[in-house]
């Protein structure tokens, strides 16, 4: 094993016991394998809801490194492990997402958000044909919040996330694909989660495609109450037609247990996007609870996007307005007064 280590700590008075990032390249097994630790999550309110948590220990300041390797990443696992050793349960996890500096959304133009896990993510592995490219030394960072369910405190577990990747000598290359991120809300510099109204509510978002391409994999989020997500071609109102359905699973109290993946793209051609058409993202929840749950709702959805012509997605402007203001949420949303970062090279 091939052994990258790069620690960032948020240093300070008032916590000596800061989380850290440590990356390590298996280059046996094809892993990039980022860890985090040690992390303290204050106890909930015990009510068993998906809603965010804010201001109680339940968030990760941002945690950057270098990507190590060049090729492609096709697939993340994602384990939590308590100070014995122990398995935690997946939702204590409410989201953790991979930011890559190095290149932007395709909707938004701020930073990438190359991974993301939530509870209900199953781990993913795409076929050894598909990938998402990656160059060593691309500007990452690791984001994350957490959702504790119970009274009591879980402090000191760690996060790790397995990333599968593509060597460059893979005979035949895969096909290149970015992700495509799309949101009820607009995403630059601010949390997504809105409050869930009690009873049936329907969520959208509408836009304009910048490119042409095809729909290779798609994936979403929703929160628990979530019944699915759909993309549909809203060019003519009078004839809208539905692109892919993404549909989900829960328990008998309508917890959230997973969401359907698609991969469209891998047994057949995908599904094509066309620049210029009009599209429309939904997504419906039915809240059985009578009452209103505060911050306890997030559509988006994820594709995995093969364009035309790749040099038409849209390039990273590191001045944009929208840009900076997005990376100083990230790098300051958990930020208490006079605490900084502080990186240590490798």
């Amino acid at each position: 094993m091939i052994s990258l280590a790069l620690a960032f700590a948020l240093i300070g008075p008032t916590s000596p016991a800061a989380p850290t990032l440590q990356v390590r390249v298996d280059s046996a097994r094809h892993l990039v394998i980022v860890t985090v630790s040690p992390i303290d999550v204050a106890g909930g309110s015990g009510s068993g809801h998906h809603a965010m948590m804010e201001g109680n220990g339940g968030e990760l300041p941002l945690l950057r490194f270098n990507w190590p390797v060049d090729g492609w990443t096709r697939g993340v696992s994602m384990r939590l492990t308590a100070k014995d050793g122990t398995q935690l349960n997946r939702r204590l996890v409410h989201h953790i997402n991979v930011v890559n500096f190095s290149r932007r959304q395709l909707f938004y133009p701020i930073a990438e958000r190359m991974i993301a896990m939530g509870q209900e993510t199953e781990d993913i592995r795409l076929p050894a044909s598909v990938g998402i490219p990656v160059t060593a030394g691309m500007s990452m960072g690791v984001v994350g919040m957490f959702h504790n369910e119970s009274h009591d405190p879980v402090n000191g577990f760690s996060v790790e996330l397995r990333i599968e990747y593509s060597p460059t000598n893979l005979v035949p290359k895969p096909l290149s694909v970015l992700p495509g991120y799309l949101d009820v809300q607009n995403p630059v510099a601010k949390a997504v989660d809105f409050n869930l109204p009690a009873g049936l509510t329907n969520w959208k978002y509408d836009f304009t495609m910048p490119i042409t391409g095809r729909i290779i994999g798609a994936g979403g989020h929703l929160h628990d109450y979530g019944t699915g997500l759909q993309l549909l071609d809203v060019t003519d109102p009078t004839s809208t037609r539905t692109v892919l359905k993404i549909g989900a699973k829960s328990n008998k109290d309508g917890q959230l247990l997973s969401l359907d993946r698609l991969l469209p793209g891998v047994t057949g051609k995908g599904l094509r996007m066309e620049q210029g058409r009009n599209y429309r993202m939904t997504a419906q929840y039915q809240n059985p609870t009578g009452e209103e749950i505060d911050k306890g709702a997030m559509v988006h959805m994820i594709l995995l996007f093969a364009p035309d012509k790749p040099e038409q997605w849209p390039a990273l402007q590191t001045d944009n307005a929208d840009y900076k203001t997005d990376l100083h949420w990230l790098e300051t949303r958990v930020m208490p007064a006079g605490m900084k970062m502080e990186g240590m090279d490798h």
